[in-house]
């Protein structure tokens, strides 16, 4: 080969590795591989330009530059010992091994004596001699500098091939690949140069080497940087084949055992598990294993994109720290025929900070809601007490007025007087009720029937109460219904009703004579199973103000200050009806002008109700109270007195227990049908009433099973009368005590049985 190509050869290969070299150094990439590669590649621009110096020393470009001869051959071969130890250490650390100071002053001493060796040889001539008229030639030795040079390349080679043969999975396919590369084009290039004189050698050829590595290696870089900026969430990356159990570590971590690094091949089964062993707390480590289990993995990415598990990691000094585990299939199951999962990505991630503040946040959580509860308990029972409280002399309150309107001879005034005092009672005990149903709606404790009813009936029964209230005003009751309705539906006919009378009592109560209220009903929509029922309340009372209509549904809240003392009320009514229209499923629409009224349209889904008329209930007609004997169970005699008194009204004979033990010695005592009925208070000193009737329902007697006990109590709460009927009362009446309603129910009682 011409002087001319073989410096072209050299020059366009020292270009070309002088941009890697440039480009490279821009890395921020400071492994020990990259910069071996980074150093390897300086060596070989050094003798590529070392290289071309000596081609235009031989062609006399230089004329008696015998000396500069000497000193270029002296580097050219030295450099060249030093270069196959680099090669060597870059070999040994892309296959995993740790490459210490110790070990790379072992690799490279050889090219370190030869350097020495070569520059010596320019006055000893005993490697190479440069006669006076610029004339190169070996000498004894050259065939040791050549065992040198070559020597830790062909070591090198020897221990790839080693490695390809072993396939340990110590090192990925990719890397050995990569290597034999390296390898193989420098390796023709030596043979060309031994057999051919004057041809670019070695280290041209080890030129193009490193550029087709870099550019393999660039693509390779590419691809980690998109992993990095797609995972940066991610400590270590893994890709798995299932099939074949073979795992490939994608991007490695410190934290990772030593054979699961990067670059790394290994089984997955045996690799995870041996992490599990070692790095997995105790007490997680069974939950990571069958978290990992090949079959567990498919079954669960049958069901979802992405699986994760959440596991205690321990570190090497001691620490403990939550870690995330995320595996997705590398394809998705769609894709492939067979519906099986065949490779699968895996992630490590480290959610410690996370995990803890979640921890944190939760145990936060959990104690706000115990004091919630602790709060809402503290609440129910103050109101439970309260209640209770305020029933007790209520009861005494409108018992005695019942009594003391029962008298013949009262004058017209103490009449009109006691009637007034009923009706603030009625009005007081009206306000308690609202407070409770508001708590109950507050702790979520309400709970709406699901039962057949009539709604024709209940309509009718709505009608009647309005119409009483409207003729007292002086207003016009206009009542529309939209035919076709259905008769019967099923839900809760008693919170139904108390939803429209609630507004409609809004309405008499802010409507002045003379004015009108009306009441539209439409069966608006229906389907196989239920239908929206439409009520529409229009009055032509005081209005209200557009601004106030956001707050009308907030609990205690009226528009005018001055609207308590004329008309009354707790401002609840409104809130509490909203809150019942929400728990039906319904509704609710307000429009209203200051002074030309209101319109409130409610909506209400009913379940329909495939009704079958049932045989009527024979009742004897003649059936009466006179000669019962009732059994009384109460601790406040007061109460006791008046209940007597009330009941003495109807012809009945009575006997008093003044609590719970006494009430069941005097069954006991009484003989079998001594007593007709039992009315049981709950709360009583020495037994209460609950147990009272549970130790009665034990009595070996028929009559113990059978006497209706009725619970007269001033707990008005849902869980008491729960508690009343699973202590076997028959029914629940709260205090205070309504005449009429005990009598009908004593009366159905006693006809059932």
């Amino acid at each position: 080969m011409s002087p001319a190509i073989h410096i072209e050869l050299d020059a366009l290969c020292l270009i070309l590795l002088c941009t890697i070299a440039l480009q490279s150094r821009q890395s921020v990439n400071q492994e020990k591989d990259r910069i071996l590669f980074r150093t390897t590649a300086y060596g070989i621009i050094l003798l590529l330009a070392l290289d071309i110096v000596w081609v235009l020393i031989e062609g006399r470009v230089f004329p008696g530059a015998v000396a500069l001869n000497r000193l270029v051959n002296a580097l050219y071969l030295g450099i060249g010992v030093v270069i196959g130890g680099l090669w060597y250490l870059y070999v040994l650390q892309t296959l995993g091994y740790r490459v210490t100071r110790k070990l790379q002053t072992l690799v490279m001493l050889p090219g370190i004596v030869f350097m020495v060796l070569n520059l010596i040889s320019i006055w000893t001539g005993w490697i190479f001699t440069v006669s006076e008229d610029n004339v190169y030639s070996h000498s004894s030795l050259f065939w040791l500098q050549t065992a040198g040079a070559y020597g830790m390349i062909v070591v090198s080679f020897l221990h790839i091939l080693i490695q390809l043969v072993r396939n340990d999975n110590r090192v990925s396919r990719k890397d050995i690949h990569k290597l034999l590369k390296f390898y193989m084009i420098p390796f023709i290039g030596s043979i060309v140069s031994l057999f051919q004189t004057g041809m670019p050698g070695t280290w041209t050829c080890g030129a193009v080497s490193i550029v087709l590595i870099y550019l393999s290696d660039q693509n390779r870089e590419i691809l980690s940087g998109m992993i990095t900026a797609m995972a940066a969430d991610y400590r270590s990356i893994y890709y798995v084949n299932l099939d074949k159990d073979e795992c490939l570590c994608v991007r490695g971590s410190r934290e990772m055992d030593h054979h699961m690094n990067e670059g790394r091949s290994f089984s997955f089964r045996k690799g995870f598990a041996e992490y599990a062993e070692h790095c997995v707390a105790e007490g997680d480590r069974e939950g990571f294993l069958q978290f990992t289990e090949p079959d567990n993995i498919r079954a669960g990415l049958l069901k979802e994109a992405m699986i994760s598990h959440r596991y205690l990691a321990v570190r090497e000094d001691g620490r403990e720290v939550y870690e995330m585990l995320r595996i997705a299939g590398v394809r998705t199951i769609e894709e492939r025929d067979d519906n099986t999962v065949h490779a699968i990505g895996v992630g490590f991630s480290n959610v410690d900070r996370e995990t803890r503040e979640s921890m944190e946040q939760n145990r936060a959580l959990a104690e706000a809601l115990s004091k919630a509860e602790e709060a809402n308990a503290a609440k129910t029972a103050f109101l439970s007490s309260m209640s209770h409280e305020i029933r007790t002399p209520m009861n005494a309150i409108i018992g005695l007025d019942n009594i003391a309107l029962h008298d013949p001879n009262l004058s017209p005034q103490t009449r009109n007087e006691l009637e007034k005092i009923g009706s603030s009672a009625r009005h007081l005990l009206s306000l308690i009720n609202d407070i409770l149903d508001m708590s109950r709606i507050e702790s979520g404790r309400m709970v709406l029937k699901e039962e057949e009813f009539s709604f024709l009936e209940m309509l009718d029964q709505i009608n009647v109460i309005i119409y009483g209230q409207c003729e007292d005003k002086g207003l016009d009751f206009v009542r529309n219904r939209v035919e076709p309705l259905d008769e019967y539906f099923i839900g809760d006919d008693l919170r139904l009703r108390q939803v429209i009378i609630n507004i409609l009592g809004n309405a008499v109560k802010f409507t002045d004579a003379p004015g009108t209220v009306t009441f539209t009903v439409e069966q608006e929509g229906t389907s196989e199973d239920s239908a929206m029922m439409r009520f529409v309340i229009r009055d032509t009372g005081i209005g209200i103000d557009p601004a106030f209509i956001p707050r009308l549904f907030d609990a205690f809240t009226q528009e005018d200050a001055t609207t308590t003392n004329r008309y009354g009320g707790s401002g609840l009514g409104m809130a509490i009806t909203k809150n019942m229209i929400n728990l039906m499923g319904g509704q609710i629409e307000v429009e209203s002008e200051k002074g030309r009224g209101t319109t409130f349209t409610v909506h209400i889904p009913l379940r329909k109700s495939e009704h079958v008329e049932a045989a009527p209930e024979i009742v004897n007609p003649g059936f009466s109270l006179a000669g019962l004997h009732v059994l009384i169970a109460e601790d406040i005699e007061l109460n006791a007195e008046i209940l007597t008194d009330l009941l003495e009204m109807e012809d009945m004979t009575i006997e008093w227990a003044e609590n719970g033990q006494r009430a069941v010695e005097m069954f006991e005592g009484g003989g079998e049908d001594h007593f007709s009925a039992i009315l049981m208070d709950m709360r009583m000193p020495v037994m209460d009433g609950l147990t009272a009737t549970r130790e009665i329902r034990k009595l070996n007697r028929p009559d113990a099973t059978a006497i209706p006990i009725i619970a007269l109590t001033a707990n008005a709460f849902e869980e008491d009368v729960k508690q009343c009927i699973q202590a076997g009362m028959n029914a629940h009446l709260s205090k205070p005590v309504d005449i009429d309603q005990l009598k009908a129910l004593l009366g159905r009682l006693l006809a059932e049985q």
